[in-house]
């Protein structure tokens, strides 16, 4: 397994940090924010977290700003730093109701080269969405939002397919009340990727570094030991009040620690 960041951990930083985030001025501003140098600053920051790879929102790299060129330079500057795109996040549109609006975000993805999709998806039917990754080569792994164990996830995408799996977000199923280690378990191969969020309570979706909330970490890389995940754990720490760049240093340092033993 290898350690990444959401990109969305962020989202406070266009808001000066006021403490409550209000996430659609966030989305717009960091859409209207200069790419290449938002994104330089991100990595900058990251630095002492020694991370394998980057897994950047929509907002940070939309559609209607990035370029070929651009994502070139991107892709530059995360190799200097021994870095990959291994993902991209955000919310998909149902390629029935908005075919161009969802080719468009597959399109950035491989602009990046990045093999996922992982974000909430709103879809009707699995057929469209997997045909869409089909076309494009990129696989989509749904993230739980509401949802507080695995036969729910399982059902928001029709049990899923080799193009459409799972993204399990471990914060947002404590916050609900579940348990993340079990629904790891229950949905075992059908995990595509992983959010490492943690949270102090349930009912709470503010973000704590690894390790100081509910969430049983350690458990949770048993599990996807136990089921053979070998793909990329993403920390999202995303914080109303402070810049999270210390807290996702600490969480990557849990992280290796974890995956030492």
């Amino acid at each position: 397994m290898r350690i990444s960041c959401v990109t969305a951990s962020y989202v406070g930083d266009v808001l000066g940090y006021p403490g409550e985030l209000d996430w659609g001025r966030a989305m717009s501003l960091m859409a209207q924010a200069p790419l290449l140098e938002t994104i330089e600053g991100l990595l900058v920051r990251l630095e002492p977290a020694r991370l394998e790879g980057i897994e950047f929102i929509f907002p940070h790299i939309a559609p209607t700003s990035i370029t070929p060129a651009l994502a070139t330079e991107v892709q530059r500057r995360l190799a200097e730093r021994g870095m990959v795109c291994c993902a991209c996040a955000g919310g998909l549109p149902d390629p029935v109701q908005d075919a161009w609006g969802c080719a468009a975000l597959f399109q950035t993805a491989r602009l990046l080269e990045a093999p996922l999709i992982a974000g909430h998806i709103h879809v009707q039917a699995l057929g469209p969405l997997s045909a869409m990754c089909q076309r494009f080569g990129v696989r989509v792994a749904y993230e739980n939002g509401t949802e507080r164990d695995a036969q729910e996830m399982l059902a928001a995408v029709e049990g899923g397919d080799e193009w459409v799996g799972m993204n399990i977000d471990t914060g947002n199923i404590a916050a609900r009340g579940g348990d993340p280690v079990q629904a790891i378990r229950e949905l075992g191969r059908r995990i595509m990727h992983v959010h490492l969020k943690d949270v102090p309570s349930v009912g709470s979706h503010d973000c704590v570094a690894l390790g100081h909330g509910i969430v049983d970490v350690p458990g949770v890389v048993r599990a996807l030991r136990e089921i053979g995940y070998d793909g990329w754990l993403s920390i999202e720490i995303e914080t109303g009040d402070h810049d999270p760049s210390a807290d996702i240093a600490e969480s990557a340092e849990t992280l290796r620690r974890l995956l030492r033993e």
